[in-house]
């Protein structure tokens, strides 16, 4: 290649470099921020009169006020339009008061006939069949008491009370400690330790129960003036339970009683319940018992 035209080459690659070298950098372009729109949301229903509304409410909960005043307040649906008359406010407060103490008032009665009366003469006497505690003069007691008008002071009356109490107890030991002495006299009646009597009235030839023993029996508890408190026969069911899960008498009795037996026990009241009895057994209850033992239940 001749030299003129080498050099022409590389003139033109100077020219050419020293254009690009001269050229001002390009600025970049700054792009302005895109503001979206809002999105409007509607609501997917419609909105309800105030009229409407309220009357609907009222109706929802019906149902549950319905319930409510005949569960929880008595009221029948005799009287739900008296009930309604109170609901729109158709009463004074005055008046309201008037029947709210009237109503109270008729809640003590009811429960002084069902509960109070009943137990108190119970405590009093001995037996429910008594009626030991005069229920005219019982009120007259509360009436007077209350509006500051009795003869007695609470203190006072309450001493009487406990007085008649205390005899109360003292006979139902004496009737109890004699009935035992009695019934010990009994052919047959063997007396343990503890003080538990019992007759034989057929031995079995089974298994003795242990106090981890669970047992099934066939039963019927009476007080000594011969009132059944309890009995599997009247069930037509016999009963299962573990052997130290019942009355101290029982315990001891059971674990002396072969399997086929059937006995028949005097449990004094300190191996039976005690001072206080329960719900269908007076304080210092001696309890006469046929127990048949039927079987030891594998657990």
């Amino acid at each position: 290649m001749k030299l003129n035209k080498i050099l022409f080459m590389a003139l033109a690659g100077t020219i050419c470099l020293g254009a690009v070298a001269s050229q001002p950098a390009k600025k970049k372009s700054k792009k302005k921020a895109v503001v979206e729109a809002p999105v409007v949301v509607e609501p997917s229903v419609k909105p309800v009169p105030a009229e409407e509304f309220s009357y609907a409410v009222g109706v929802a909960q019906s149902p549950s006020l319905r319930q409510y005043i005949e569960m929880r307040e008595g009221v029948d649906s005799l009287h739900f339009g008296d009930f309604v008359e109170g609901l729109n406010g158709k009463y004074s407060e005055a008046e309201i008061a008037k029947m709210r103490a009237i109503i109270a008032g008729s809640n003590i009665a009811q429960q002084n006939d069902q509960q109070v009366i009943p137990a108190i003469n119970k405590q009093a006497a001995g037996s429910d069949s008594i009626a030991f505690l005069q229920k005219d003069l019982f009120v007259k007691g509360l009436v007077e008491g209350l509006m500051g008008k009795s003869t007695l002071d609470a203190d006072s009356a309450m001493k009487v009370a406990e007085q008649q109490f205390t005899y109360q107890q003292e006979m139902m030991k004496i009737e109890n400690a004699n009935f035992i002495a009695e019934y010990a006299k009994q052919p047959g009646v063997q007396k343990t330790e503890s003080g538990l009597l019992y007759k034989v009235i057929e031995q079995g030839t089974g298994a003795l129960p242990v106090d981890t023993s669970k047992v099934e029996v066939h039963y019927e508890g009476k007080l000594i003036d011969g009132t059944v408190f309890d009995s599997s026969y009247t069930r037509g069911k016999t009963a299962q339970f573990g052997v130290t899960q019942v009355i101290k008498g029982w315990t001891e009795a059971l674990k002396m009683m072969p399997v086929g037996s059937t006995y028949e026990l005097c449990i004094p009241y300190d191996l039976a319940y005690g001072e206080r009895g329960n719900r269908n057994i007076p304080p210092f209850s001696t309890l006469i018992f046929k127990v048949e033992l039927k079987g030891i239940v594998e657990q």
